[in-house]
């Protein structure tokens, strides 16, 4: 009769000869189009800059000296009050918890500077109707007014 065969080690199978272009790579790091397109597409997410903001001298420059005055106290209190908000959060998510509860500073210097200071709720100084209709920039904005719809009254039963 034959043996039982129990954990009797199998022999393995002979793999062929190796290469040694196996190590090597198919096609060169320099003439593989595929890594020129994903590196020229990274080196184009790399150039791209975001859009300067304006210099507050540049936009003050056409002010005269009384506005143009207002106008940086008015930015040197805008940064005083950010930058003690700011101090308040977490390290790690300052800007982030900056953002949700008064809006990202950028977004925050483009509101004309009477929006800013009620929403930073920073005291107004004397002569402020001067700026107020002015953005962080010195830049004209038209005032907004809230408009609501004419709708008929509606008769309520109780």
């Amino acid at each position: 009769m034959s043996e039982p065969v129990f954990n009797k080690p199998k022999k393995s199978a002979v793999i062929g000869h190796a290469t040694a272009s196996e190590s090597r790579l198919l096609v060169p790091l320099s003439q593989s189009k595929k890594l020129a397109a994903i590196r020229k597409q990274s080196q184009a997410l790399q150039t791209f800059e975001k859009k300067p903001a304006p210099n507050a001298e540049i936009a003050a420059s056409g002010l005269n000296k009384d506005i143009s005055g207002l106008l940086k106290e008015a930015q040197e209190q805008i940064n005083v009050k950010i930058n003690k908000l700011m101090a308040i959060y977490p390290p790690g998510k300052k800007n982030k918890m900056f953002a949700l509860k008064y809006g990202s500073t950028e977004h925050l210097k483009q509101m004309n500077l009477k929006t800013i200071f009620t929403r930073l709720a920073i005291d107004k100084p004397k002569k402020f109707a001067l700026i107020q209709n002015l953005d962080y920039f010195g830049n004209m904005m038209m005032p907004v007014e809230v408009v609501t719809p004419n709708l008929p009254e509606q008769q309520i039963d109780l």
